[in-house]
């Protein structure tokens, strides 16, 4: 009875809620924008009805959503204008551009690196690279013919200076590739009649790599050996000299490295054209990552005026973490295997200690993981001055200090991780004495269990997927951005446990390619693309065209995916080389 009593009381209140939700229903509404084509009103003749009155801005331009006063007053501000969406130049010129800058850099610049590494400077590399500058210049040449068919919407941007740097830097690596090539020349063909000799010598058995970690004294000759991977892992070994020397013979423009190869010059300067050839080459490589989002900044006319501290702060930290995957990646696929980065090991002999590159790690070759704490060190320490660079008079505010506190992560774990890389020197080397000489017979790792590097990656993502804005979309940006920094560095941990605990290969010098680096490596680019797409001048580009963050999200996993593509397919060419020069 006192049940069915209070039942009855409760009727009346449930009755009254109902009411004032009906009735206040379109003032709650307001934080879900409502697209203006749907009336929250009764239908009109002219209507069709639906099931569903949609929420959600997919699709749908702002300026067309229920907007409060000052919102719309912002909105109808703003300048949507961009190299883009100008209708006025040359677009043919413009597109012309795109074409031969994507194709020079992102599809034959890394073969032709590759074509470097395995081959050495040859005459077939110097006519590739020629080739693909004079790609670059028509791609130059064209910028210029659409930029100055168009008005200036960005003044003051750095983009002309980067196509300067460009257009120099590659003639000058034409330059010294070709007399590069020619020094390779005299130095093979000098070396021809010890040829012979110097292949049978090197057609003796391999070295070994010796295992003691499961002996319990270096003293023990019960030993397990595994023998030394034989691939090439530098730009010329001395067995692949006949290969080399048939490249030569097949040289293009035979007058033109006939009439080089007795220039006085070009001898002596032989030696510093490789050195600058391989600098050069690296640099421009690099420097086209600093290019891409710098013309994405230019041609969306992103970060004008004080809001380029904004979008440099996104693009500098997600580029970071989007080159950390490009190596995770690089590494799996096989990438500096001859340093042990590519989770494997490395024979250490008693000169290599004596390296002074070494001197920098206590008692070993230097691991990946102690370039990873060094660079969150380095990163967290120049990271506290610049967070306050938008305020007006640089005062600090609550933001700044809440970013700059993540810096103070940075710092704390790359000092932990510097410290925890010389708490691994013993764990990574065992010595022994064998006819009286002290030799290093351990491979060493070019890895190491050092949790930090990832324990910052781990907090810096899930600290900023619950980092809120003012924008709904940007909210939702930075909580994929983070939540997938935070996936990489679990799938990254799982490989500190596999190398512990599964069973070492036979080949202990041969790339190990665990299964979860690959994922490890998706989860940084991914989130590392997606890092430089929250920023400020981006979201309210998004936001103004109806874009929502399922859309960006769809689009970026699947440019990241067709990246992921060609670097496998880039180091599935280079191995083809290795095997065609064999």
């Amino acid at each position: 009875m006192l049940l069915h009593l209070q039942f009855r009381c409760l009727i009346p209140i449930a009755l009254a809620c109902a009411s004032y939700v009906a009735a206040h229903g379109d003032e709650e509404s307001h934080d879900m924008p409502m697209p203006a084509m749907v009336s929250s009103s009764s239908p009109s003749s002219h209507q069709t009805p639906v099931p569903h009155v949609m929420h959600h801005m997919h699709g749908v331009p702002i300026l067309q959503t229920n907007l409060q006063p000052l919102e719309k007053q912002f909105w109808d501000a703003y300048n949507a204008t961009s190299y883009l969406s100008v209708e006025t130049g040359n677009k043919s010129a413009f597109f012309t551009y795109l074409a031969t800058m994507g194709l020079a850099f992102v599809f034959a610049t890394p073969l032709i690196m590759v074509m470097k590494n395995v081959q050495g400077v040859t005459p077939g590399y110097v006519t590739a690279l020629v080739a693909n500058t004079a790609v670059v210049l028509v791609g130059l040449f064209n910028y210029k013919l659409f930029m100055s068919s168009v008005p200036d919407l960005y003044p003051g941007n750095i983009f002309g200076v980067f196509n300067g740097i460009y257009f120099v830097t590659m003639i000058a690596q034409c330059i010294v590739a070709v007399i590069a090539a020619v020094h390779a020349r005299r130095t093979a063909g000098a070396s021809y009649e010890s040829i012979d000799s110097d292949v049978d010598s090197l057609s003796s058995p391999s070295p070994t790599l010796y295992d003691l970690s499961r002996n319990q004294s270096p003293s023990s000759f019960e030993l397990d050996s595994y023998p030394v991977n034989s691939e090439p892992h530098h730009d010329l070994e001395a067995n692949d000299l006949t290969v080399h020397l048939n490249l030569l013979k097949k040289r293009p423009f035979p007058a033109l490295f006939a009439k080089l190869n007795d220039n006085p010059w070009v001898v002596r300067s032989g030696a510093a054209a490789t050195t600058a050839n391989s600098v050069l080459a690296w640099f421009n490589f690099l420097f086209f990552l600093v290019y891409v989002p710098t013309a994405i900044a230019v041609f969306g006319c992103f970060g004008q005026g004080n809001k380029v501290f904004n979008l440099l702060a996104h693009f500098i930290k997600g580029g970071v973490f989007f080159i950390l995957g490009l190596v995770t990646i690089a590494r799996y696929c096989g990438a500096w295997s001859h340093k042990g980065w590519a989770w494997n090991h490395k024979l250490v002999r008693e000169r290599d200690l004596r390296s002074r590159w070494v001197r920098l790690s206590p008692k070993g070759l230097i691991t990946m993981e102690w370039i990873e704490s060094f660079l969150v060190f380095f990163y967290g320490s120049t990271n506290v001055f610049l967070e306050h660079l938008a305020n007006p008079g640089g005062e600090w505010s609550a933001k700044d200090l809440e970013h700059a506190s993540i810096a103070f992560i940075f710092i704390g774990c790359g000092l932990c991780g510097l410290i925890t890389e010389a708490k691994l020197s013993n764990w990574r080397h065992q010595y022994a004495n064998f006819d009286d000489n002290k030799t290093v017979i351990k491979a060493s790792p070019g890895f190491s269990p050092n949790p930090f590097p990832i324990l910052c990656i781990f907090w810096t993502g899930t600290l900023m997927s619950q980092h809120q804005q003012a924008s709904e979309l940007s909210t939702a940006i930075h909580a994929q951005w983070g939540s997938l920094l935070a996936y990489g560095t679990f799938f990254r941990f799982v490989t500190y446990v596999m190398t512990m605990v599964l069973p070492r290969p036979r080949d202990l010098s041969k790339p190990t390619q665990p299964i979860t680096e690959i994922i490890a490596g998706f989860c940084l680019l991914a989130g590392g693309v997606i890092f430089m797409e929250s920023c400020d001048p981006v979201i309210l580009a998004l936001e103004w065209r109806g874009y929502g963050a399922m859309f960006t999200l769809n689009v970026c996993l699947g440019l990241v995916f067709l990246l992921m593509a060609w670097i496998m397919s880039v180091f599935q060419f280079k191995t083809w080389l290795q095997r065609r020069a064999h």
